[in-house]
C-alpha cells in the first residue's frame, strides 16, 4: 500500500496526464497538491513511485507518466464517481423515447451515446436469450397468392419471410389465422411449439401448418445465430472508432490498425466478452491486464445488462490507458442500468415492439 502522500501524488499525476497527454513534472504536482509540499519533496516521492512501478519517465529530465499499475491504483482509489448531469440524463431519455421499441435499435443508439459521452469507442451487444421465445405472429396480405409472415420475438426482434399461398385469401382471413396461432404459440420457444401437434393436441389446417413450419424455421435460425453457433458473434453495434483514432497515443497508427483488424475478423468481440463479469458489476482492464495482445495498449470497461439468466447483453468502452476512467465508468454504469430497465419493460409488456 502507498502512503497517503504517495497516493495523493500519484492520483494528481494520473489526473493531469489524463487531461494533457503530456508527462507531468514535479513542479506541476506541487502546485496542484492540496497539501503544501515542495517540488523537491514531490521529486523524492516520484522516485519511489518509479522504483515501485507506478510511474515511468520517458527521459531522465522529463516529467512522469503513469504505468498500468499506476492506473490500477488510481481506479481502485476512486471514492465517488461523477454522475451524469440531469440535462444529459434527460437528453438520453429523449433519444430512446424517439427510437422504435426494438432492442437492436436501442443497442445501436446506446453505442452512439456512450461513444460521445466518453469520447472513446463503444461496443453494445443486443440482448441474447437462452432460447428464443415467440411473442406474436403477424400475417400481412401482399397479393392474392403472397403474404408476408412476421414473427415478433420477446426481445423485440422482428423476423420476416415471404409466404406463398395455394389459394387467394384476404387480410381478414390472415388476421383470424394469426390470432388463432398466437393463442397457441405466444410465449413458447421452438421446442415447445414443435410439441403442439400429436395425439390429443390441436389439429392445424394446411395453411396454419405451413405458417407453423415457417415460424419454426425462423426460430431455428434465430437460435442458431444467438446461441447454437459458437462461431457466430452476437449481434452488436460499434461506434466511436473516430474518437479513438484522434487520441494522441494513436498517432503512429499501428495500435489502431491492429484493433480494426480484430474488429473486422470479429475476434475483438469474443476477446471482450470472455472477460464479461456476471451480474451488474463493472469490470475494468488496463493495458497488460487484457489477455489479447492487440488490446494491451488500451483500457477496457465493460458491464452486463438485461435480465440475468433470461436476456442479457454487454456494454463496453475501449480507449487508451489514459482514458478518463471516472467518467467512462459512470457512463457505462448509467447506460447499463438504463438498458436493463428497457429490457425488463419489454418482458413485462410495458413497452410493445413496433
Amino acid at each position: 500500500m502507498l502512503t497517503r502522500r504517495a497516493g495523493s501524488v500519484l492520483n494528481i499525476l494520473v489526473n493531469e496526464y489524463i487531461s494533457t497527454a503530456s508527462p507531468v513534472a514535479s513542479e506541476e504536482i506541487a502546485r496542484l497538491s492540496p497539501d503544501k509540499v515542495s517540488p523537491a519533496t514531490v521529486r523524492n516521492t516520484m522516485s519511489r513511485l518509479t522504483e515501485e512501478g507506478y510511474i515511468s519517465r520517458p527521459h531522465v529530465s522529463a516529467g512522469a507518466v503513469p504505468s498500468d499499475r499506476g492506473y490500477r491504483y488510481y481506479v481502485e482509489s476512486l471514492e465517488e464517481l461523477p454522475k451524469l448531469s440531469s440535462g444529459l440524463q434527460q437528453q438520453i431519455h429523449r433519444h430512446f423515447d424517439q427510437a422504435d421499441p426494438d432492442m437492436a435499435a436501442w443497442s445501436r443508439r446506446c453505442a452512439a451515446i456512450l461513444s460521445r459521452i466518453t469520447t472513446n469507442m463503444a461496443i453494445v451487444t443486443v440482448p441474447q436469450t437462452r432460447a428464443t421465445r415467440l411473442k406474436r405472429i403477424q400475417l400481412v396480405y401482399l397479393e392474392d397468392f403472397t403474404a408476408l409472415l412476421i414473427i415478433v420475438l420477446q426481445e423485440a426482434r422482428l423476423l420476416r419471410r415471404l409466404l406463398s399461398l395455394e389459394e387467394p385469401t384476404s387480410q381478414d382471413a390472415l388476421n383470424q389465422l394469426a390470432n388463432g396461432l398466437n393463442a397457441s404459440f405466444s410465449g413458447l420457444n421452438r421446442a415447445e411449439i414443435e410439441q403442439t401437434t400429436g395425439v390429443g393436441r390441436r389439429e392445424f389446417n394446411p395453411l396454419e401448418e405451413r405458417v407453423r413450419q415457417n415460424t419454426l424455421a425462423m426460430l431455428r435460425e434465430a437460435d442458431r445465430g444467438d446461441a447454437g453457433d459458437t462461431d457466430a458473434a452476437p449481434e452488436h453495434y460499434v461506434d466511436g472508432l473516430r474518437w479513438l483514432v484522434n487520441q494522441p497515443e494513436m498517432a503512429q497508427g499501428r495500435q489502431v490498425r491492429e484493433l480494426v483488424e480484430l474488429l473486422e475478423e470479429r475476434a475483438l468481440l469474443g476477446s471482450v466478452l470472455s472477460e464479461l463479469p456476471e451480474g451488474g458489476d463493472i469490470a475494468v482492464y488496463i493495458g497488460g491486464e487484457n489477455q489479447e495482445e492487440p488490446l494491451r495498449p488500451f483500457g477496457v470497461i465493460l458491464c452486463r445488462y438485461g435480465i440475468p439468466h433470461q436476456a442479457s447483453g454487454a456494454i463496453c468502452v475501449i480507449g487508451p490507458t489514459r482514458m478518463s476512467y471516472a467518467e467512462a465508468i459512470s457512463g457505462v454504469g448509467f447506460l447499463s442500468s438504463f438498458m436493463s430497465r428497457l429490457v425488463l419493460e419489454l418482458y413485462e409488456g410495458r413497452r410493445a415492439p413496433s
